[in-house]
């Protein structure tokens, strides 16, 4: 009973000991797939139809987002195996990832039907045909595609691609459809601006107007929609949307350009002046607020800018040219205003009638 006793301790013990092994799983850093490839690639030299080799680079080739070398891989893999359906798709994110669209629609159009792949690549097949030069078919496609999609994302595809194709007319028919439903879509400001182009000019403002107020902190579509109303001779609406941004010194620039337009000359003095406060070192402002005030007629106080321009750099060729045009001006209003203080002064006498 006790030798029973004592191996069956002996048996718990050597369970439980902490030398057993455990399987481990090696950490994959980042570069592990680079690595790796870069010695399939230096075995595959010595030994390019090895098919274990093709397979494991395929692999990686996946892993690594299809770098440029793995066409290489694909081809023997095909001309080992043929063509199958798992590897027609590796051909399709390959072209799709190098943007190789004549070889995407080489591939799609040839094993598109065999392999039943058209309800999951028809957008990339249109794409294909569209941006290899096949406008008659691509057109057909999207008139297919259209009949049996009708969701947003759909209707922003199919603009996106007629955009591509420069057909505005249908372009616009399916970004109308679109900003019905989502006028905050990216692709709304492509449709504002081709009604205006196609002479709607009031419905687009409208369009961009209801856009950018959904935007209100994106310069970009802010700055945008000002120069759209600018076109539209909408001077005092394209000054407010700016305005806020004025900070910019560019912006600065636009909206003191657009106050002299309309002969604001004191605000577009106020524009110009801030920027030159906060960096009296730029010559652009400085130059810009002599010419205002040149313009303007205010000699003296132009010729003030103009001085401080050759006081930053003495050899401002411009800046010297302008302070000798206004010297002259000066010079001949003054001989002017002498001139006509030697005109004598007629002296009218009464007549009088005698009878």
């Amino acid at each position: 009973m006790r030798v029973f006793f004592f191996i069956l301790i002996s048996a718990l013990i050597s369970c439980s000991s902490p030398d057993k092994e455990k399987i481990t799983v090696p950490k994959l850093h980042a570069s592990f797939y680079v690595e790796a490839m870069d010695q399939i690639n230096e075995k595959l030299n010595a030994d390019p139809d090895n098919k274990q080799l093709v397979d494991q680079k395929l692999f990686y080739c996946e892993q690594l987002d299809w770098p440029a070398t793995c066409i290489s891989a694909l081809d023997t893999h095909k001309e080992i195996h043929g063509m199958t359906n798992q590897l027609v798709k590796q051909y399709i994110n390959y072209y799709k990832k190098h943007e190789q669209y004549d070889l995407l629609y080489g591939v799609l159009n040839r094993w598109m039907d065999e392999y039943e792949l058209k309800d999951e690549f028809h957008q990339l097949y249109i794409k294909a045909l569209v941006r290899s030069g096949k406008t008659t078919r691509a057109m057909v496609e999207l008139r297919n595609y259209l009949i049996n999609h009708n969701a947003n994302e759909d209707f922003a595809f199919a603009s996106g691609e007629y955009l591509q194709l420069k057909d505005t007319a249908l372009a616009a028919y399916n970004l109308g459809k679109l900003y019905n439903s989502s006028p905050e879509h990216d692709l709304i400001w492509d449709y504002g601006k081709i009604l205006m182009k196609l002479g709607y000019q009031e419905i687009g403002i409208s369009v961009l107007e209801k856009f950018a107020m959904n935007h209100l902190d994106d310069f970009q579509v802010q700055l945008s929609y000002a120069l759209a109303l600018n076109e539209t001779d909408n001077i005092p609406r394209a000054r407010k949307v700016i305005k806020p941004f004025a900070n910019q010194d560019t912006v600065a620039y636009l909206l003191a350009d657009w106050y002299l337009e309309d002969a604001m000359w004191d605000s577009a003095g106020y524009v110009l002046t801030s920027v030159i406060e906060k960096d009296s070192t730029k010559r652009k402002p400085i130059w810009k607020a002599g010419r205002l005030y040149e313009d303007r007629g205010w000699y003296s106080t132009s010729m003030k800018y103009y001085e401080f321009l050759l006081e930053l750099n003495s050899q401002d060729t411009l800046a010297v040219q302008r302070i000798g045009l206004i010297q002259r001006k000066i010079a001949y209003l003054q001989r002017l205003k002498f001139e006509e203080s030697k005109i004598p002064v007629l002296e009218l006498k009464s007549k009088k009638i005698e009878n």
